[in-house]
């Protein structure tokens, strides 16, 4: 009887790293829990999964497709993303494979599918299907379809082909109890990671991600997760499952890649005393909103060894972050970072989005003077950038602002479009003017030497920060697209 086989990849930028308006932060790399889920649901069944990183790994073109054709697979799955080109990648890698199997059935999944489904088969006749929202079960029932070769109208969240035309089956619920979806499959990348980004490198070795609840209950309008993905948090039981789980098999650190992993602060404090109670021998770091901050938080996270927090401000400007729908104030961000600084977490980043749709040169100024005012140890300058399913992108499209078919596939930075914006060009020059100030003011050199003096941890951390910086600043380090994404 024959195997039926699937592999899966995260693909990587590969040829396209060079073109177009896509800026990657090819140190920003982080395991690709998305495809280590499929594979535990998968593998459950039975089924043979082969899976691999392909970002990580840095495959061109012809070394991920001898890739696929070493595995032979039935069933290929790409799991896409606008925002790195990974989406372009997979497609021109389904070009390839489809020229040495024709019978091969491709599937792409992940966000850059969910609102792009129909514009992905339209363009490229190799993909089969798409998988919309979360795939975890749907790409199952897909599976067990095409092996039986049975129809696909019955299974909610796919658009595929049909005798030539196209075919969008009901949507599919959300997953209620994420508690019931099995631990990731981290094995099977076979690879280790570590943690670093724009110089920081936080983990050498023994690093992995993991997601603690899927979605935000905030309404971002840059933001492409909150139409799809919803909100919905694991068990604090469940969470420390998986923790322990992976302090038994030597992980030293640990990201937390929720969107907003602070969104309840009863729920952040009895995990970190559960960690605290296990004796958990893994350092942290995550994302948090900075009116979600409380001091007995924050104290049981410090305990508990989360090494770094990282706060959306955003900016300074309170017009811009209305604009953002972000539901905070230049206020909170300060209140946030003395109160982190009271608890001694060791490093404290913040995330700064410039050149939002008529935005000033002034404001963008004082967004990234800010930086220097609130006694944060990293800035990282975002240049806003819009893609489908956000609203600043439909925003766009309906001014007639944003020619949707010149950008689906890889998004566009607004300062690129907006013809009452500040241009692309001088956001990007007065940003290394800023980032220079600020490795470089005398007063964070001396605030950086003494905060080290009293933590190892954060001594050579920050040494490796000063040198790196001082050394790339000409290549514009630390200057990316806001197309983040959860890495799920």
């Amino acid at each position: 009887m024959k195997i039926f086989k699937i592999a899966l990849v995260n693909p990587g930028p590969g040829e396209i790293l060079s073109k177009g308006r896509i800026i990657v932060n090819a140190d920003h790399i982080y395991p690709p829990l998305g495809i280590c889920y499929l594979s535990a649901v998968l593998k459950k069944e039975n089924y043979q999964v082969d899976i691999i990183d392909q970002a990580a790994r840095g495959f061109n073109l012809q070394q991920i497709v001898r890739w696929i054709k070493k595995q032979d697979p039935d069933i290929l799955g790409f799991s896409t993303l606008t925002v790195s080109g990974s989406g372009i990648s997979a497609a021109l890698t389904s070009i390839e494979v489809k020229k040495w199997n024709p019978n091969i059935k491709i599937v792409f999944g992940n966000r850059h599918a969910n609102h792009n489904d129909y514009r992905i088969l339209n363009k490229y006749s190799q993909v089969d299907i798409c998988v919309r929202d979360e795939g975890e079960y749907t790409f199952l029932e897909l599976v067990k379809a095409l092996e039986r070769n049975q129809p696909l109208k019955d299974i909610k969240g796919l658009t595929y082909r049909e005798n030539g035309k196209f075919k969008r089956n009901e949507q599919r619920p959300l997953i209620k109890d994420l508690d019931s979806i099995p631990l990731p499959d981290r094995k099977a990348l076979k690879m280790d990671y570590k943690g670093s980004f724009g110089g920081l490198e936080f983990a050498p070795k023994g690093f992995t991600s993991m997601v603690s609840s899927r979605g935000c209950p905030y309404h971002c309008t840059f933001c492409y997760g909150k139409r799809t993905v919803g909100f919905r948090t694991r068990s604090v039981e469940n969470i420390m499952e998986e923790i322990l789980h992976l302090d038994s098999e030597g992980y030293k650190y640990l990201n937390f890649v929720d969107d907003n992993f602070t969104v309840s602060k009863k729920r952040v404090i009895r995990l970190c005393r559960l960690m605290q109670k296990h004796k958990v021998d893994l350092d942290w770091i995550c994302e948090g909103r900075v009116n979600q901050v409380s001091d007995e938080m924050l104290r049981e996270m410090k305990r508990a060894n989360c090494r770094i927090i990282f706060f959306g401000v955003e900016s300074a400007n309170q017009r811009i972050l209305d604009y953002y729908k972000k539901g905070i104030t230049p206020a909170q961000s300060i209140a946030a970072v003395k109160k982190t600084r009271k608890a001694k977490i060791p490093f404290i980043l913040g995330s700064f989005i410039v050149g939002a749709p008529s935005e000033t040169f002034k404001e963008i100024y004082n967004t990234l003077k800010f930086a220097q005012k609130i006694d944060i140890d990293f800035p990282v300058y975002n240049l806003l950038g819009t893609m489908p399913g956000t609203d600043i992108w439909d925003e766009m499209v309906e001014k007639n602002i944003l020619d949707e078919d010149k950008y689906w596939e890889e998004g566009v930075h607004i300062s690129d479009i907006d013809p009452n914006g500040v241009p692309t060009e001088k956001i990007s020059n007065l940003i290394l003017v800023m980032l220079k100030q600020f490795f470089m003011n005398p007063n964070f050199l001396l605030k950086s030497f003494y905060r080290s003096t009293t933590n190892s941890y954060k001594f050579f951390s920050m040494l490796k920060v000063l040198i790196h910086n001082i050394k790339n600043f000409k290549d514009f380090h630390g200057v990316k697209s806001f197309w983040n994404p959860d890495n799920v």
